[in-house]
């Protein structure tokens, strides 16, 4: 059977049929090309539920329109167009009838779609119903809602031996997974209710553009009550304050309540709903409180974090904070014999924070190892703590008090505390700033050397240039002047190896200027460093050829640009 594009007369076509008939056999045998298509409808179409995987295979229905371009003004589809395919496992697109069709004498363009829960060729293309099953418990149900569609118009003529057709997911899927970090109190298997809420599931989906028109009708959609399960939805925007979804896990019900300022659900994108579930033990007879934090998701999608949690709200105090520094939220980083764990953008009002205390046994206590706070005017500061219990008994204080020089922080040990602004050649002592979040700024040590390395490469453009990295008291200043150098030579800072091994190590790690290694050295006892009886390299730009270092005394001595002993620092 061929491929016949345009309009016949009722009275000619018997006649014309057989004209044609024989045109195409004779324009066969001189080499007219059949119409062959490949698509990736089973690879998009592939879910996987309770264990196994389901997917389209041989024989299942794809609706192509094949519409010939008689003129350079678009055409677009329409029900005569119509042809019912089938895909195959292989990746090929075959027509049903088990015809061959060949090339008209025109261009075409393919449109097309592959759902499903559709069947036959929709009487209005621009306006073709599509829906979402209200209840998809079941491989077949998330198949029968899921709705793929190509538009391609790139005038194929016979020339093209295989015509690919790139469907996308025109929907969108949301994923659940449930998660505890408490495996002794929490059963996935009791969860016996799983329901995406105030969605719409009905549309009419515009063939020709592409487009989707959403329905009116808000209604409830329910999934597979499982640790791990999946929801077709209709792209939509959720309004600020609607539940999302619910569930019930042993008896209790819990929801997701929709951000104020609405969700955006995308077509074509996956949204992860990553739910953690934990029961604690509490320090007595409390009431059983539960919490929900969610953090914002960006246009990757990264998992919508949702936590539901139970056991006992306690209240902490933060004390001795620096003048003129509001902290308004925390993150704390906390630990037992047993393992570790995070507390999250915990609200910090009037210095007083409130959080769910994950105790493992009744009367248990944590240990809090670090935390990272945030102030009302937009700055960040982390600050370590030393052997602090928390009690979980609401008497807990936390004090920042301004660490000091020799203290442990973090990886290293503080040589300078506050905001470096200069350093005084004459006391050999840094000027400082540690006025309101300054008196949280400063510079550590690391606690070892990296050994030696190479201040600049023999190939280098710098080992016979003046780079500029002249900064005496402020080593990243001099790290960022040799980066900038090296770019603008066609460079990397691989070819200046004692500054790559230092910023190697992380954030704001950097190979220390002359000043700053100098007071290290001098200071090395105070310090705790085991620094031996070696010399030690800076990053300060001495001439052409030479950068300042000190010897084992603390005495400024000039190295060539060449191999030197490295101790890295780090500006907090």
């Amino acid at each position: 059977m061929n491929v016949i594009m345009g309009k016949v007369w009722l009275y000619g076509i018997v006649c014309l049929c057989m004209c044609l008939s024989c045109a195409r056999v004779a324009s066969d045998e001189s080499g007219e090309r059949e119409i062959c298509f490949r698509g990736n409808v089973l690879e998009l179409q592939q879910v996987h539920l309770l264990g196994s995987r389901a997917g389209l295979g041989s024989g299942d229905k794809v609706q192509l329109y094949i519409v010939e371009q008689e003129e350079e003004e678009l055409k677009l589809p329409a029900s005569e167009d119509f042809y019912q395919m089938r895909s195959d496992a292989n990746g090929n697109i075959d027509f049903e009838d088990g015809e061959k069709h060949v090339y008209p004498n025109n261009p075409i363009n393919i449109y097309g779609f592959c759902c499903r829960g559709m069947e036959g060729n929709p009487a209005d293309l621009l306006n073709v119903p599509v829906r979402v099953e209200g209840e998809q418990v079941s491989e077949e149900a998330l198949l029968r809602s899921d709705f793929l569609y190509v538009k391609s118009e790139e005038r194929y003529r016979a020339t093209d031996n295989v015509i690919s057709l790139n469907f996308s997911h025109q929907f969108v899927k949301l994923l659940f997974h449930f998660r505890t970090d408490t495996p002794e109190t929490v059963d996935f298997g009791q969860i016996t209710a799983l329901e995406v809420l105030n969605v719409v599931r009905e549309g009419s989906f515009d063939v020709a553009t592409g487009e989707l028109t959403l329905g009116d009708a808000v209604d409830d959609i329910q999934a597979q009550p499982a640790s791990e399960s999946m929801v077709i939805v209709l792209p939509q925007k959720v309004k600020g304050g609607d539940v999302l979804f619910r569930f019930v896990q042993d008896g209790k019900e819990r929801s997701y309540s929709v951000p104020a300022d609405g969700m955006s659900l995308e077509k074509g994108k996956l949204y992860t709903c990553d739910v953690l579930i934990n029961q604690y033990p509490g320090a007595g007879d409390k009431d059983v409180v539960i919490s929900t934090r969610v953090e914002d998701w960006d246009e990757s999608e990264p998992p919508i974090y949702v936590v539901f949690e139970e056991g006992q709200n306690v209240v902490a105090t933060l004390t001795d904070v620096s003048s003129g520094v509001v902290v308004k939220r925390a993150d704390l980083y906390l630990s037992s014999e047993n393992r570790n764990y995070e507390k999250l953008n915990v609200p910090v009002i009037r210095n007083k924070m409130e959080f769910m205390f994950p105790r493992e046994k009744e009367g248990g206590t944590l240990q809090l190892n670090k935390a990272r706070f945030y102030t009302e005017a937009g700055d960040e500061f982390d600050y370590y703590f030393q052997d602090k219990e928390l009690l979980g008994d609401n008497l807990d204080e936390l004090s920042l008090v301004s660490p000091k020089v020799g203290d442990a922080w973090g990886d290293g040990v503080i040589f300078a505390v506050g905001e470096v602004t200069g350093y005084d050649e004459a006391s050999n002592s840094f000027v400082t700033n540690v006025d309101g979040i300054n008196a949280y700024r400063g510079r550590i040590v690391a606690n070892a050397s990296l050994g030696s390395e190479l201040w600049s490469e023999t190939k280098s453009k710098g080992k016979a240039s003046l780079i500029g990295a002249s900064n005496r008291y402020d080593g990243l200043e001099n790290l960022k002047t040799v980066e900038a150098f090296a770019r603008d030579n066609g460079e990397t800072l691989d070819l200046y190896p004692a500054f790559k091994v230092c910023k190697d190590l992380g954030e704001n790690w950097y190979f220390p200027a002359l000043n700053e290694i100098r007071w290290i050295v001098l200071h090395k006892e105070g310090l705790g460093l085991e620094m031996g009886t070696l010399s030690y390299g800076s990053s300060t730009e001495i001439s052409v050829k030479d950068c300042g270092g000190v010897t084992k005394s603390g005495s400024d001595s000039l190295f060539d640009k060449a191999i030197m002993n490295i101790w890295p620092v780090r500006a907090y």
